[in-house]
């Protein structure tokens, strides 16, 4: 697999991630049903996406999740005119290694303090691991 085909795999998924943390904050306001999120008392997206634990500094996680995997992309998409700018490959791995800690604690929350998961959120976390993965595989053509 070749750098340009790592970025564009890059660029994909974190194109996914603001899709769904879209999504995600759609049912937060209402505007969106995931009636295919609430299977019982342990898988709810309700009880997560409703806590206090899902806004920060009064901006909605989701939103942030928007963000974050905005300047992801916006960041591939410059690395795919750019390959050999080696300053893009590095925001790339402190964004995504800052986004991976920021999801391993969001999922901390939902297992020690609520007790309920969030198939959303899982999906994003699923997102991020895979992205970080190809973000370190993009660092390999860096040096």
């Amino acid at each position: 697999m070749n750098q340009k085909r790592v970025t564009q795999i890059i660029l994909i998924l974190a194109l996914l991630g603001v899709a769904l943390s879209a999504y995600t904050l759609a049912y937060k306001y209402g505007v969106a049903a995931a009636d295919f999120c609430t299977i019982n008392a342990t898988f709810d997206c309700g009880i997560v996406n409703q806590s206090s634990y899902s806004v920060l500094f009064g901006i909605p996680v989701s939103a942030l999740g928007i963000i974050g995997y905005g300047f992801i992309a916006l960041a591939a998409v410059l690395k795919l005119f750019s390959p050999l700018d080696k300053s893009l490959t590095n925001f790339l791995v402190v964004a995504s290694i800052g986004a991976l800690a920021f999801s391993l604690y969001l999922s901390g929350i939902e297992a020690f303090v609520l007790h309920a998961w969030c198939l959303l959120c899982l999906a994003s976390q699923a997102i991020i691991i895979v992205l970080t993965g190809f973000v370190f595989k993009l660092r390999t053509y860096d040096k």
